[in-house]
């Protein structure tokens, strides 16, 4: 006999926004690898595109798991504890009952679908194993894009994850966490946003 569970979520859409002056840096793993008689500058001149995630359409996508890591990240800096149940905090709730829908589709300022070719390649100096500190370095480039937005659906299990609280720990990932390579959480100065709007859907 089958036993069926029935959970009860909200969904709620969220609109994000760059902070000015915050970029978004693309830092997916690359496939490819380095031909016989390929140079690093030629290699990264080559295939910096593929830094960029995009879905079946083409079109640059965000993983879910990005904003869904900013959340946990922000719960753990803000340290809020849940009303009524003493020293118990959020963040233990935005690890186990949050859910972020499918990858988002990364835009321009104007709303427009983002596309690889909407990327610019910024080439820096870095550790050459991506360690922060690392001595050894050497120039890579990241794709870029000056101003973005993009709209995701954040699917909230726990109800004690109210819409006045997501919107706290979301805006505190925007300020503290960000998004993509080179984000404010690791020392850079990339990814921040704002929340632009957020709504209940479901």
């Amino acid at each position: 006999m089958k036993v069926w569970s029935k959970m009860q979520t909200n969904t709620f859409r969220v609109t994000l926004k760059s902070m000015p002056g915050s970029q978004f840096m693309a830092g997916c793993p690359v496939s490819s690898t380095k031909g016989p008689n390929e140079t690093h500058e030629q290699f990264e001149e080559r295939t910096w595109k593929e830094k960029i995630r995009t879905n079946k359409q083409g079109f640059v996508v965000l993983n879910q798991f990005a904003l869904k890591n900013a959340l946990e990240g922000a719960a753990k800096r803000l340290k809020r504890k849940i009303p009524g149940e003493g020293k118990s905090q959020f963040t233990k709730l935005f690890m186990q009952g949050v859910m972020v829908g499918s990858m988002p589709v990364l835009k321009t300022a104007d709303g427009k679908a983002c596309k690889p070719d909407d990327f610019v390649g910024q080439r820096l100096f870095v550790p050459s194993d991506g360690t922060r500190g690392g001595g050894k370095r050497v120039t890579r480039i990241f794709p870029t894009i000056d101003e973005w937005m993009c709209e995701m659906d954040v699917i909230v299990i726990d109800p004690k994850i109210t819409e006045e609280v997501l919107k706290e720990h979301i805006s505190e990932a925007g300020v503290f966490i960000g998004l993509g390579s080179m984000r404010v959480e690791n020392g850079g100065v990339n990814g921040r946003f704002i929340v632009h709007a957020i709504k209940k859907v479901g």
